[in-house]
């Protein structure tokens, strides 16, 4: 085996790009997932590099990154994130791995986005980096609020009759523990249609000074949460007097477990607290046993899911990030500067 790089066509090796997705993420529906993130990203079509055999052909291993609008210190710049990082066991050194990541520094050293960014979920994940000169830039926390104690007691306990009585006193025990935070003056409404015009004003008079964060217009909130198909997501909006102050994207999941996708907008102090009150609702509604977030130290969602009784869990991943000047390098490098969450978790 002779492995070598190049960058793939998303037309032409479209089939095998699936098919070394499917072997390695088999819970994904990667069909519509591969279409949905390549094809309808607003920020236009990403780049995908893969590790192949110089005598068959075949291909081993893949990566892909994908064009994100982001903000930095004010600025509205285009990034990449790293994403579909799938190496098959015969090419499991750390040459080839490099290699794949390398390639993704590419399209920053030419000055097609300002800069790159990878989430390795575990040490694995971070030896590229390492081997290369590189440490993470920020932390992400998963954070969860156990809404049903079935789950875990039933694991522990067992499924017979006699489990179901302490099953239900749990389960009450967490229905008094919810917390409700009430704002007069704040309603809060369903989004069964589009993010229209009034979520990129949202997006414009929220400060990115000093931080690194998504951009939120509505043509990217509509490819992110609508045009989705492979997930359940529910959007929820804070209004008062019929303007909109925030909003909050929940995905919840076939088996019963539910994740706040993003939560974001003004006076978050207020809007925020009554947004995850109405998601527990929802949730409870759903009979979701666990509700759960993901952020960085920096982000001010830590604390709203602190306030709202979630509490911090394992850590989810870091953030490794790459830019070419010494201006964007320097913002990069300042973990107070990532207020970031599961929107910029997820490539």
């Amino acid at each position: 085996m002779t492995p070598a790089l190049r960058q793939a066509s998303l037309s032409e090796d479209r089939e095998e790009l699936i098919s070394v997705l499917e072997r390695h993420f088999p819970a994904f529906h990667m069909r519509p997932h591969f279409t949905w993130r390549h094809e309808g990203n607003p920020a236009g079509p990403g780049w995908s590099w893969v590790i192949y055999d110089r005598n068959t052909g075949a291909i081993g291993a893949m990566t892909s990154l994908f064009p994100r609008p982001m903000l930095v210190d004010g600025k509205r710049v285009l990034c990449g994130q790293v994403g579909e990082f799938a190496v098959d066991a015969t090419y499991r050194s750390l040459g080839p791995a490099v290699m794949l990541q390398r390639a993704t520094f590419r399209p920053v050293d030419d000055g097609e986005l300002a800069f790159c960014y990878d989430c390795p979920p575990h040490d694995r994940g971070m030896s590229t980096f390492l081997r290369l000169g590189m440490q993470s830039n920020c932390e992400l926390t998963r954070y969860a609020l156990p809404l049903r104690s079935d789950q875990v007691l039933e694991k522990k306990l067992g499924n017979g009759a006699w489990t179901k009585p302490i099953v239900a006193s749990a389960n009450l025990l967490l229905k008094f523990k919810k917390r409700t935070h009430r704002e007069t003056g704040i309603e809060i409404k369903k989004l069964n249609g589009q993010f229209d015009e009034e979520f990129s004003q949202l997006d414009q008079t929220v400060s990115s000074t000093g931080t690194i964060r998504s951009s939120r217009s509505a043509e990217f909130l509509n490819w992110r949460y609508r045009q989705r198909r492979d997930v359940d997501i529910e959007v929820l909006v804070a209004c008062r007097g019929g303007e909109v102050l925030a909003f909050l994207a929940c995905i919840i999941y076939p088996e019963r477990r539910a994740c706040v996708c993003d939560l974001f907008g003004r006076d978050l102090q207020d809007a925020g607290l009554v947004l995850l009150d109405a998601t527990v609702d929802l949730c409870r509604q759903r009979n979701v046993f666990c509700l759960e977030g993901y952020c960085s130290n920096a982000n001010q969602t830590k604390l709203l899911f602190e306030s709202a009784g979630f509490r911090p869990r394992e850590r989810a991943a870091r953030v490794v990030a790459y830019g070419k000047t010494v201006e964007i390098s320097g913002i990069l490098n300042s973990g107070s500067a990532w207020t970031i969450g599961s929107a910029e978790l997820n490539a």
